[in-house]
């Protein structure tokens, strides 16, 4: 097999798409964002999506940890050969895959509390911990209501939202369910929360739709290789076992006595995990 690396991928992509077997590719990710991400490992689910789907074709990626606004600025200077977690329209001449990862935001809380959070409204008499900049991602509701409620904050370390929460320091954090577990997992490992603390039971209140996000490249023919590889580890049952894999990695199951059960107030047909 031929091996490609940019700069010169790009334009034989153009003059000689038939040509384009393996390429070796540089993938910019801007954040560790565990399930998704795990960067001490340069796996997740997203990373380990990427890998196979791109397999699928031969490519290789090698990942490239970056600020997101360096992220855009390499992919269009051609120094990274795409990028991942990014909304059509977000930069220009790339070439935008299908969607590729759904992310669920959510309210959460105690179930003990029994608070009743049917949207984003009912969050403003509350003791709310989002994370970082959810005021100017959440849309414009969202905006408001941390506006009006002076109990507001924001965590840089969405693991002190955990933190937060299981300790009654916060009424409802706002943040990804899988996100939530995997860093619940992650406190109970390290000590940081009690068995009891951790056998809380958490809601988690369905009022924000999910976030599709898909991958960018510069290559039309990665792109559309990337396409087809995602396509095929769909109906192959290779995504299915990636998700499974991740679902383990968060459970508590096998961690002392501890079993924390996030229960879905309202059920989606299709989750990220």
């Amino acid at each position: 097999m031929t091996c490609i690396r940019y700069p010169l991928l790009a334009v034989i992509a153009l003059l000689y798409p038939q040509l384009i077997q393996a390429a070796e590719l540089k993938i910019g990710v801007s954040l560790s964002i565990p399930p998704y991400v795990i960067q001490e490992s340069d796996s997740g689910l997203e990373l380990d999506l990427l890998y196979q789907a791109l397999a699928v074709k031969g490519h290789t990626a090698n990942i490239e940890y970056l600020p997101l606004a360096r992220t855009f600025h390499e992919l269009r200077e051609g120094k990274l050969d795409g990028i991942i977690n990014v909304k059509e329209g977000m930069i220009e001449n790339v070439f935008y895959s299908n969607v590729a990862i759904r992310y669920q935001n959510c309210a959460i809380s105690l179930e003990k509390n029994n608070f009743s959070i049917n949207s984003i409204k009912d969050l403003t008499d509350k003791k709310v911990v989002s994370f970082q900049r959810a005021a100017s991602f959440l849309g414009d509701e969202f905006a408001q209501m941390t506006k009006a409620n002076p109990s507001y904050q924001e965590q840089a370390r969405q693991i002190q939202q955990v933190y937060m929460l299981m300790k009654h320091r916060a009424d409802v954090v706002v943040m990804d369910k899988n996100i939530f577990t995997y860093y619940l997992r992650q406190a109970f490992i390290e000590g940081k929360l009690t068995e009891v603390e951790s056998k809380q039971v958490a809601v988690c209140h369905r009022i924000f739709p999910p976030t599709e996000y898909k991958f960018a490249f510069l290559s039309e023919q990665i792109r559309d290789d990337f396409n087809l590889g995602l396509k095929q580890i769909t109906e192959d049952g290779t995504l299915i076992a990636l998700q499974e894999k991740y679902r383990q990695l968060m459970s508590l199951e096998n961690e002392a006595e501890a079993s924390n059960t996030i229960v879905d107030q309202s059920k989606l047909k299709q989750d990220p995990l």
